[in-house]
């Protein structure tokens, strides 16, 4: 794809000199590290059953509509509101490398916050590493699963930040659309994962909220399963799925701006 790379590190080197970047990636990882030791006392308390990293990757996940806008809304709607976005696209650029390189630079910068992250349990590991093992960070599977479960998810997830980026010239409402265009995609990814319980739909309200529950739990269950290495096959292919459809709305929203 000619003018990927060149995109690419255009978009990289705007994340790393963009103060909101910085300022969303600083209290998203203050937060991850309170919840993250939170995670540990209730875990040595016997409260809380899920090992700490797969608590943090999951949290990782449920906090990621609050920090994809910041990576994904300036990709096209700044682009679009200085008018700089026509000039690109007269310039030797296949739109595909162009949408694809501005969704591998969000993506690389989002790897890279989630390795901060896992910086927490590392450094515990470095200086606790008695109180690190029976914490369970000596497992290489919930490594490899959470960061399996991490690359995944947060490969779909920028894909769809990068849609709503194309579709709008105010940055401000690319990013407040992604943020709920992913809460309800959690929300609905959960639901789905869920053994869904049509028997009560129609008795009376309360059981249809309490199958709905039901369904919620054991969605979140599944997804607890993902984040210590169980991952299937049909969750990656989901998720690339959901990666390619995004995108090729985003580049077929451009070739429309192009012609």
């Amino acid at each position: 794809m000619r003018g990927y790379w060149v995109i690419l590190r255009t978009e990289l080197f705007g994340l790393f000199i963009s103060p909101s970047t910085y300022v969303a990636s600083f209290y998203f990882l203050t937060l991850l590290g309170i919840g993250f030791r939170f995670f540990i006392e209730s875990f040595m308390s016997s409260n809380w059953i899920l090992p700490p990293l797969s608590s943090l990757v999951l949290g990782l996940i449920f906090g990621a509509p609050a920090l994809i806008p910041f990576l994904t809304m300036r990709s096209f709607a700044e682009e679009r509101r200085l008018g700089t976005l026509e000039t690109l696209l007269s310039a030797p650029v296949n739109t595909t490398a162009l949408v694809w390189g501005k969704w591998s630079a969000s993506f690389l910068f989002f790897v890279l916050i989630a390795c901060g992250a896992f910086c927490f349990p590392l450094l515990l590991w470095t200086w606790f590493p008695d109180q690190a093992q029976s914490l369970g960070f000596d497992h290489f599977e919930h490594w490899l699963g959470g960061g399996l479960f991490l690359l995944i998810f947060g490969a779909s997830f920028t894909s769809v930040g990068i849609f709503a980026s194309s579709i709008t010239k105010n940055q401000m409402v690319a990013g407040m659309l992604t943020f709920t265009l992913l809460t309800l995609y959690i929300a609905v990814m959960a639901f789905s994962y869920g053994e869904s319980s049509t028997s009560h739909l129609m008795e009376s309200p309360t059981d249809l909220l309490r199958s709905c529950l039901g369904s919620l739990d054991d969605g979140l269950d599944k997804l607890q399963h993902f984040a210590v290495g169980v991952i299937d096959i049909g969750t990656i292919l989901h998720q690339i799925i959901i990666l390619i459809f995004f995108l090729s709305l985003a580049t077929i929203q451009i070739e429309r701006i192009k012609h």
